[in-house]
């Protein structure tokens, strides 16, 4: 496997102007993230002059009903990159800052749910700290 060259993109905080960058990334994601957006914080990595990436992540406003005893806790909503920039640790970057972010908050949890096959999403996170903490069963009937 040829491993690209790291990526020099720049982190910083969400602008108005990256909207369409970030749905070139993610399509719909202002309509499936419009209460978490409201109270989050967005990080865009901008490489070769256009948004490459970004993580949301937020406060919950509720006790972690999952986790007894977690009273403040963050959660880590969406990490995108775009497929060109795969592979040059950008994921890696985003979500260190959102870490970092969350951390200088004031937060001493933050959570994150992934599909179980989604593996690079898992690397990412795993790479970065987070460690598998419960599986949630879903249960399932036709109608």
């Amino acid at each position: 496997m040829t491993r690209r060259k790291p990526s020099r993109a720049r982190l910083r905080p969400f602008r108005l102007d990256d909207a369409a960058g970030v749905c070139r990334i993610y399509a719909n994601f202002f309509v499936d993230n419009s209460v978490q957006f409201g109270r989050g914080r967005m990080t865009v990595a901008i490489a070769d002059g256009r948004l490459a990436g970004f993580v949301l992540w937020g406060p919950a406003f509720e006790p972690a009903w999952f986790d007894p005893g977690v009273k403040r806790w963050a959660e880590l909503h969406e990490l995108h990159v775009h497929p060109d920039y795969h592979g040059q640790g950008l994921g890696t970057r985003l979500v260190r800052s959102a870490v970092q972010q969350a951390r200088d908050d004031g937060f001493g949890v933050m959570y994150v749910i992934t599909e179980e096959v989604n593996a690079p999403a898992r690397r990412v996170y795993e790479k970065n700290g987070f460690r598998e903490h419960n599986r949630i069963v879903r249960y399932k009937i036709e109608l």
